[in-house]
């Protein structure tokens, strides 16, 4: 087993360390949109944890196949947390994101060529650019309001941090993914992939914090 298998595999260490987070602080959430974000880090680690089960049982096809639903599930849920989050003025880009996204995905599901994908890179760099905009918007709205006084406490403020860390920093990466996973693109796979889980990781470090540290606003 290799460096970067370990450091990926521990990736769901941290994935399952958010969700506990999530759920201990249940009572701060438990009466907005928020009480749903520890479902959806659960519903991830479930998916994690059952991909390496059935590579380790010998069925790693359907490991693969179990973790397409990864993506889609991780962009929607996205869409879902900022049409909450951002104010209503920005709902139309949101639903306008949330149709090119699945449309994308559709095409490709329906495109024979790349059912042997791991990511389906057009939907994926899709919804990535719809969420970056989603988060240059809150950061900006966050600027202009009374809210930016006690920014550090805002449970949303931690958790589009460490969104805007891990999709501005692995949109190449996953943008070209499986171009770059050939072996005739190793070289450049792995430094990559390593930057890219870094990434990963300090997305949900960053979630844990706000759970822990954070408030509604």
């Amino acid at each position: 087993m290799t460096a970067f298998t370990i450091f990926t595999r521990c990736l769901t260490i941290v994935e399952v360390m958010a969700t506990v987070a999530g759920f201990v602080t249940w009572k701060k959430w438990k009466y907005s949109y928020l009480k749903w974000f520890p479902v959806y880090l659960a519903a991830i680690s479930l998916l994690a944890i059952s991909y390496y089960s059935l590579k380790f049982f010998g069925r790693i096809d359907v490991g693969k196949q179990l973790m397409r639903l990864a993506a889609p599930l991780e962009i929607i849920f996205i869409n879902f947390f900022f049409y909450h989050t951002l104010l209503p003025k920005h709902r139309k880009l949101i639903i306008t994101g949330v149709i090119l996204f699945i449309a994308t995905w559709i095409i490709e599901n329906l495109d024979i060529s790349t059912k042997d994908y791991y990511l389906q890179s057009l939907s994926y760099t899709t919804g990535t650019l719809f969420i970056l905009m989603y988060l240059v918007i809150f950061f900006i709205d966050l600027v202009k309001s009374k809210d930016v006084i006690e920014y550090k406490k805002l449970a949303v403020f931690w958790l589009a941090l460490g969104m805007l860390i891990f999709y501005l920093g692995s949109f190449p990466f996953y943008g070209l993914y499986n171009e770059l996973a050939k072996k005739a693109n190793h070289n450049i796979y792995y430094p990559a992939a390593w930057v890219a889980m870094s990434f990963n990781y300090c997305m949900y470090i960053f979630f844990t914090i706000g759970f822990i540290w954070g408030k509604q606003r």
